[in-house]
């Protein structure tokens, strides 16, 4: 978030000084050129959370080329036109403060013009959140099975049918986690990171398939993007709006929806009085 709002900071004021400086010729009133970049880069900023979403839910991959590039065609679309919404509607406020127009041309040609800015904009921040999210799964390292490891004997029982173990690859160290160890899992797109005490480790699996392989009565789902270890639990309490919030043994606290309150096992659903 530093870098992006550096990134920002940076863009604009340069932005505003050319801006300024290409116009000052005509006579252009000083903050119009500033209230234009500013009111940019504001419109950006409120659309980057949808965005940061998107590129979570579809990350990049090389399977599916055909509808990964429909899927940001449209979506460029959007980004584009809401850019676009916003932006104008900052600027006719702020002119209609200090009492003028502000009229922004809607022709066909100028509209191009600004969907040709605004799809190298937004490939811009779909690359880049997917080299963040690389680095960072390099530097808390990645998990895997340790049958997908070529250099590490598999030393799995073979008798066992659920997963137990896995590899982590970190900063060019390998090391094995125990499915036991791990307190909770989330969903992060492609990956599911399995916490264990506080750290998260990714592991590229959906989660119906790493849940088929967990043992069913040690991790449980209880909402639409987590799996809990029951052995971490260390309390259960109901909601009004009939969902529920289990304590781990760390102080995590994590939200039970009322449709997966069955998957808890009664000896630990004691509703707090």
């Amino acid at each position: 978030m530093l870098l992006l709002a550096l990134f920002f900071s940076v863009n604009m004021v340069a932005n505003g000084y050319i801006a300024y400086v290409e116009k000052s010729a005509t006579g252009i009133v000083f903050w119009k050129p500033w209230l234009w970049e500013i009111s940019s880069a504001l419109s950006v900023l409120l659309i980057l959370p949808g965005l940061i979403w998107l590129s979570e839910q579809y990350p990049l991959r090389i399977q599916g080329i055909r509808q990964q590039m429909l899927r940001h065609l449209l979506a460029s679309f959007m980004f584009c036109a809401l850019h676009l919404v916003l932006m104008v509607t900052m600027r006719s406020f702020a002119y209609q403060l200090a009492g003028e127009d502000y009229r922004f041309d809607w022709s066909t040609s100028n509209l191009l013009y600004e969907y040709a800015k605004d799809v190298r904009l937004y490939l811009f921040f779909i690359i880049l959140f997917e080299a963040y999210r690389f680095v960072i799964r390099r530097w808390r390292g990645e998990a895997s099975k340790l049958a997908d490891a070529p250099d590490l004997p598999d030393t799995t029982d073979v008798t066992e049918p659920y997963l137990t173990q896995v590899l982590v690859k970190m900063l060019n160290q390998e090391f094995l986690i125990k499915l036991s160890q791990v307190d909770y899992i989330k969903t992060a797109g492609n990956y599911q990171d399995l916490y264990v005490k506080g750290r998260a480790y990714p592991f590229r699996i959906t989660q119906s398939s790493l849940l088929s392989q967990l043992t069913p009565t040690d991790f449980v789902k209880i909402n639409r993007g987590e799996i809990v270890n029951i052995n971490a639990v260390t309390r259960f309490n109901k909601l009004n709006s009939n969902d529920a919030r289990l304590i781990l043994q760390d102080g995590t606290e994590l939200s039970v929806h009322k449709n997966y309150i069955e998957n808890i096992p009664a000896k630990l659903r004691v509703v707090e009085v």
